[in-house]
């Protein structure tokens, strides 16, 4: 129907089957709790997820983006902070593929590549700080080199990953010059003194995933520690968010399907006024909207992924997908409550979770508001 290849389709299905099984018996357990599954974690590669967009020399399958997105949306139908801690962990894995010289690929392959390709440990990213979350500009963190050394001071907040027991470090964001936006990629691995780890931050959702507080007093790491070109940390973090983009509003697809298959089959038992409530048109119109939003959202998903596959400009459609799947699934989530009723309230019943965890989504990776000017600007409105 949306024409994946049958590579694609057998990686779906198989995932599908894979969180049906082992992820969604404990997601609402782990919500509660607030605990990270390591062997989840390992499991999850297990299934090849976390190798999915690495070359096949460093043990992954070489696949392209939308074949990811379909695994992560799979995952994100039954736990949503799952779908994101395998997310940002991947991302930083790849950066040290995309970005790293020769020199530091050999270093780090071993170290962090490998291990977080089998499930092994995790990554995490520092960008966002307490005064600089879209505006990336205003980023205070700095890295100076003395010597061979960076000597790096300032906080990050909302870092997912960094307080796992099988993090291995987070790469951040740093100014690197004293005037203008001179800015680079730096990792730390977790235990440099000088860097310290906060206790987890209390969320209103995705609270199986970690989020912290990071901070840094004097932290040296050695100068090979840096990814990317001297000057250009900044820049390859914002080309980095255009594909993440794509990313998020998979996970938020597949949140928002999940909440139209459960409030349908619901509504359809669910007895009120001698009929089913799916017989109503009001909650009809809830549902029919579901599924509009639905099937809308993947088209513009899969355009995205498929224009950055075929290496072509797909600033636009990833701002689109990510503006209007993470706003649609937030309002699916909405929709599914009040479908629910008064059980759509408790604890016990899946929707209240997916309304808790799906509202970071119109936040992290870009707001909904700045996904509107990144189009904007892209439509050449902006003068």
């Amino acid at each position: 129907m949306y024409e994946y290849t049958e590579q694609q389709e057998s990686v779906r299905h198989t995932v599908r089957a894979f969180v049906r099984k082992e992820v969604a018996p404990g997601a609402a357990a782990r919500d509660a709790s607030g605990q990270f599954d390591y062997q989840l974690c390992k499991r999850v590669a297990e299934v090849g997820v976390t190798g999915m967009l690495f070359p096949e020399e460093v043990g992954g399958s070489n696949m392209d983006l939308l074949t990811y997105c379909l695994a992560l949306e799979e995952i994100a139908r039954v736990d949503l902070a799952l779908s994101w801690t395998t997310f940002v962990s991947l991302a930083v894995a790849q950066s040290v593929i995309t970005m790293g010289t020769p020199e530091q690929r050999v270093l780090w392959t071993e170290r962090v590549v490998k291990p977080v390709i089998r499930g092994e440990a995790t990554t995490g990213a520092g960008i966002t700080e307490p005064d600089a979350g879209s505006d990336n500009a205003g980023i205070k963190t700095r890295a100076v080199l003395d010597g061979e050394e960076w000597v790096i001071n300032g906080s990050k907040i909302f870092i997912t990953n960094a307080g796992l027991e099988n993090c291995l470090g987070v790469l951040v964001l740093c100014r690197t010059e004293s005037e203008g936006l001179g800015f680079d990629t730096i990792f730390v691995p977790t235990g440099t003194p000088g860097y310290k780890i906060a206790p987890p931050l209390k969320k209103m959702g995705l609270r199986s995933s970690d989020t912290r507080q990071i901070y840094f007093e004097d932290c040296r790491v050695p100068r090979i520690n840096r990814l990317g070109g001297a000057g250009e940390g900044l820049d390859r973090i914002v080309s980095g968010f255009f594909v993440g983009r794509i990313i998020i509003a998979s996970t938020a697809l597949g949140l928002a399907e999940e909440c139209l298959a459960l409030a349908s089959e619901y509504a359809k038992q669910r007895v009120a006024f001698k009929r089913p409530i799916a017989k109503f048109q009001y909650v009809q119109g809830m549902l029919t909207d579901m599924a509009l939003n639905v099937e809308l959202g993947r088209l513009i998903r899969d355009k995205a992924a498929r224009l950055h596959a075929q290496g072509k400009p797909f600033i636009k459609e990833a701002a689109m997908a990510k503006w209007f799947i993470t706003e649609t699934a937030k309002q699916a989530a909405d929709h599914a409550v009040q479908i629910f009723g008064g059980m759509g309230f408790m604890d016990d019943c899946p929707v209240s979770r997916y309304y808790r965890d799906i509202r970071a989504a119109t936040i992290g990776e870009g707001t909904t508001e700045i996904q509107r000017y990144v189009v904007a600007r892209e439509m050449g409105l902006l003068g």
